[in-house]
Formats: structure tokens, sequence, C-alpha cells
């Protein structure tokens, strides 16, 4: 039973071993990167003043001629800077980075042409989609399933024995044959390393394979009353509206207003909640009139919708600020070390093998 173990364990990392390889490096890239793209960014950080804000943005919307504004998005390295996100007829965004009074820092495509959005949003699209839209969301949950599936192989074939010391198991220390050594360490990380990872992969399936059906989440979605008409009333005047609901609370995102949804959907983060930059706080704006159509506390939420909410800063650390976040950069390169021990340890025993297969070989009746 042990071999079968064993060998499930070998032939599952050797067949998707790279995958796993590229999404920890990516992942590992990708828990600082607002920190790192804002910190390389020079311009100013102006704090976001929704008056001028709104005003710049509709100037800067007025000026497209062929792409709309859909989106207006935090950065997530500082609460100053904000992406606006403009969708052309072939579906194809590009974004702007601006402060918080609209002035243009940076200008970049953000979907397409790769890798021109950056070393950041490439490795993020990456890391979520394989640059193959839901297909790829569908393939990384089989592939994050059998990753979840080989870590419990590996912790069920790397438990200590009864009788076994688990400090002599987890500081192995470096006595012995080089290969004796790679063995034990590639153990004692997997014993250290599969908790988290487990938690942290579970998470991130859950994140392609959303179970909010299963759960019966169900978004309420607001009607306006004058979906027909053009949207009149000001982006500042709606940004206004929301934050004044929520004094302490830091913008995340703005979803705009379209033919189909003639509100401005504005999501907030308040203190205290467990996403970093985009809280799940969401105020509806009516277009037309400026008036709330819907208002969602993040604490208020179902028991079911805070559950589904949660995947994803458990999946990045967010949940627990700076120590979480070190937390999982720290088990992917982990991850990563793990790796590296494991092929190391498949191609010293390939090598032993070499010798006594070409010795049968020479020796063989002809």
């Amino acid at each position: 039973m042990r071999s079968i173990l064993r060998n499930a364990h070998k032939y599952l990392s050797l067949t998707f071993g790279l995958l796993w390889i590229l999404q920890a490096a990516t992942g590992v890239i990708l828990v600082f990167r607002g920190e790192l793209d804002d910190a390389l960014l020079r311009g100013p950080a102006q704090p976001l003043a929704p008056a001028q804000f709104g005003v710049e943005v509709a100037k800067l919307a007025d000026k497209e001629a062929t792409s709309r504004l859909t989106y207006i998005m935090a950065s997530e390295g500082s609460r100053n800077r904000f992406d606006l996100l403009f969708t052309d007829k072939n579906e194809r965004t590009r974004t702007l980075r601006v402060d918080g009074t609209g002035s243009v820092l940076r200008e970049r495509p953000l979907d397409y042409d790769y890798p021109a959005p950056g070393l950041f949003q490439t490795a993020h699209d990456f890391h979520e989609t394989l640059f193959a839209g839901d297909r790829g969301k569908w393939f990384l949950g089989l592939s994050g399933t059998l990753l979840l599936s080989n870590l419990l192989l590996g912790l069920k074939l790397a438990w200590p024995a009864r009788g076994q010391a688990w400090r002599r198991v987890l500081l192995p220390g470096t006595t012995g044959a080089f290969s004796a050594n790679v063995y034990k360490w590639h153990r004692a990380l997997g014993l250290m390393l599969v908790v988290p990872a487990i938690v942290i992969v579970s998470c991130g399936v859950l994140q392609e394979w959303p179970p909010d059906s299963w759960l019966g989440v169900e978004t309420p979605v607001p009607r306006s009353a004058n979906a027909a008409q053009t949207s009149v009333y000001p982006l500042g005047a709606a940004l206004a509206t929301a934050l004044a609901r929520y004094p302490d609370a830091s913008l995340g995102l703005i979803e705009m207003p379209s033919a189909d949804n003639a509100y401005y959907r504005i999501r907030l983060r308040q203190p205290g909640e467990l996403r970093r930059v985009y809280g799940t706080t969401t105020v509806y704006v009516d277009a037309h009139d400026g008036s709330v159509l819907l208002d969602r506390d993040a604490f208020k939420l179902p028991l079911n919708e805070k559950i589904t909410n949660a995947f994803y800063p458990i999946h990045t650390g967010e949940f627990a600020g700076l120590a979480g976040r070190v937390m999982v950069f720290c088990s992917g390169l982990s991850l990563l070390t793990m790796a590296a021990l494991g092929a190391s340890m498949w191609w010293t025993r390939r090598a032993r093998q070499r010798p006594s297969n070409s010795l049968r070989t020479q020796t063989a009746p002809r």
C-alpha cells in the first residue's frame, strides 16, 4: 500500500510539477505586488478628493472615442492611487493609473499584448486564468484539487512512525549522504508546510470553482426606475454619497453605469473587514438622481455570503494582516524549495538506476 501511495505522489508531482511551480512562483510575486508596483511608479500620490476626482475622470472618459469607462479600482499599494479601466468594442481593456485628484500617472494595456501590462499584472493573469479565461480557471481548479490530494498523500507518507521523535524528523540535520539529506529535508519541509498549504490551496480552488450556488448565495441586485434614461448624476457626487454612509471606509472599486445597469456600484472597505483593499461593503447609487438604491454593510451580510467572501483573503493571507501575507509568502517559497528537493531526489535515484540498466543491456543474451 505504501509503495502505491509513493508512486502516486511521485507521478502526480512529475506530471503537474511544472504548473504547480509556476503557480507558486507567481503567487509569491503577487503577495506584495501592490506595494512594489506603486513603489516603482513615480508621480504624486494626492489623497482622494471625490468632487475633483469625479470631474477629472469624467473629462478623461469624454475624450474616449472607441472605449467606455467600465470600472475604477483602487491601487493595492496606495490609498491615493486608482486604476481607470477602459474597455473597447473587442472587449480589450486598458488602464490609466491616476492619483486622488484624477491626474494621470501611467497608461498600459490590462488584459492583452502580454507582457505589456507589466510583470505583476502578467503574473496575476497567469496565476488566475493561465491567460485562458474561464477555461483556464476550470483547469486551475482541477490542478489545485490534484495538488491538494498530493499534499495529503505526502502527509501520509511523511508522518512519523509510532515512537519516532518529532524533533528528529522536523530538524534532521545535515549529517549523512547527500541523497539522504535531500529526502529528510523534503520530508521535514512538507510536514511544516502542509497545514497552511492545504488551507491556501483549498481556498484557491474555491476561487476557481466558486461554491456560491452550493451555499445558496444570492446577491440582490437593485433596479433603477429610469434605466432607459441617460445617466446624469456626477461620479464625484455618487462617490461622496457612498462615503458619507461609511465615513471611516476607503474606496475599493466602482462599477460605472451601463445601458443595463443605471447605477454606480461602489465597493468600500470598512476597518475590520478581511479584505485588505477591495472590501465587500457595497452601496448602489442611482445614476439619474443620486438616490441610494441598496446599501450592503459587510458586517451585516448573511453568513453564507460572509463565508464565500472569506476564501480570497484567506488564500492571500490578507485576513491576518501583514503576518498572514508573510506566512503565504514563506509558504510559497517553501513549496518551491520542496519542489526543488523532490526533483533532486528523483534525479538522483534515476541516475543510480542508469548503470545497472546499462549493465543489464550489455550482458543480455543476443
